[in-house]
């Protein structure tokens, strides 16, 4: 019997990280097990209720989309803060309407919200890099195209969760991967930072020999040029991560070791751990999957976006309504509710 596409979705998003609990025994089976039917590998959707498709890319015959949304709260003449979503899925698979619950909370409070396409392995047999090159095309268009949805291009923040969380830093820490910038042009590195379990370091053995035997030899060659806490310089925008201590893939001690450098560089960053969540722990279909993370789930995807807009708020994105957030680099562990 095959399993269902969540279950299937659930493991593979679980396994396809940095580093695994269980491999496969071969790129081969790898592919024959998680690049299967699934939202996770299925073609990506045309459109997304509540938003408009564009193409930011077309590469080897592919297109590539973004789907914007605008929101009715923002005043005609006043420019939005905008906030750019990455899916994750290890740079192999995954699905563009990841964020799209969140995407549409953001919008509903006057901010353009964008959710990313970009090639992965299981759908374009790309590369790491591939997809580090469409997550800056994309960062690129939305700058380039601010004017149309009233964007204000110095309050632009990048989103991601796991490999995705890998792309939204690379937009605002790597060196542009399809071309320099040319003196004069435009910076269009976000703003600020909004992670989720994200994969931090890409240079560890660990990481190396995974990235090797399930992306590509080349990738993992890559992958120790550009890991994000090798390229931590005075200049990290923002940042707030989102991580549960019982993250195997993308471990709780990465997210510390990162806020650490990054605050001693003297950038803010800030870390919420939530005690005994897994990778992908605000990912609500994984209490189908096991019944014991079902409320958890639910209450980690609300406090993890109220934590964003309060995040935002502190920038001035949003109105303030009387919340504070964790301070400075202090780690907050979030406790779950007595009932749960």
């Amino acid at each position: 019997m095959k399993a269902s596409g969540t279950s299937l979705m659930c493991k593979a998003l679980i396994a396809i990280s940095l580093t695994f609990m269980c491999q496969p025994a071969s790129a081969q089976e790898f592919m024959q097990q998680y690049c299967v039917p699934s939202e996770a590998a299925d073609p990506q959707p045309l459109h997304i209720n509540g938003s408009k498709p564009f193409i930011y890319k077309t590469v080897d015959g592919s297109d590539l989309r973004l789907h914007v949304f605008s929101s009715a709260a923002r005043g005609p003449d006043k420019k939005a803060p905008a906030v750019v979503f990455y899916f994750g899925g290890g740079w192999i698979i995954g699905d563009i309407r990841r964020f799209q619950t969140q995407a549409t909370h953001l919008a509903l409070r006057g901010i353009v919200t964008v959710l990313v396409d970009y090639r992965v392995k299981c759908r374009h047999h790309s590369s790491m890099m591939d997809s580090v090159a469409d997550a800056k095309s994309a960062m690129r268009w939305v700058h380039e195209h601010a004017g149309d949805f009233g964007i204000d291009t110095n309050r632009i923040a990048a989103l991601g969760s796991s490999a995705g969380a890998h792309l939204a830093l690379a937009t605002a820490l790597y060196p542009d991967a399809e071309a320099p910038a040319r003196k004069g042009e435009a910076d269009v590195r976000p703003n600020a930072l909004i992670l989720y379990n994200p994969a931090l370091d890409t240079s560890s053995p660990e990481a190396v020999q995974t990235i090797a035997r399930f992306v590509g030899k080349e990738d993992a060659e890559r992958g120790r040029a550009f890991s994000p806490i090798g390229h931590l310089g005075k200049d990290l925008p923002p940042t707030i991560i989102f991580q549960g201590t019982a993250d195997t893939a993308t471990p709780p001690e990465k997210a510390e070791a990162f806020c650490k450098q990054a605050t001693e560089k003297g950038s803010r960053c800030e870390l919420v751990l939530y005690p005994g969540a897994p990778h992908g722990f605000t990912e609500i279909w994984m209490g189908l999957d096991d019944p014991s993370l079902g409320a958890k789930t639910e209450y980690w995807a609300e406090d993890t976006s109220r934590r964003t807009d309060i995040f935002l708020a502190t920038l001035g994105w949003l109105p303030r309504d009387g919340s504070s957030s964790a301070s400075g680099s202090e780690a907050c562990e979030c406790e779950a509710r007595p009932d749960e």
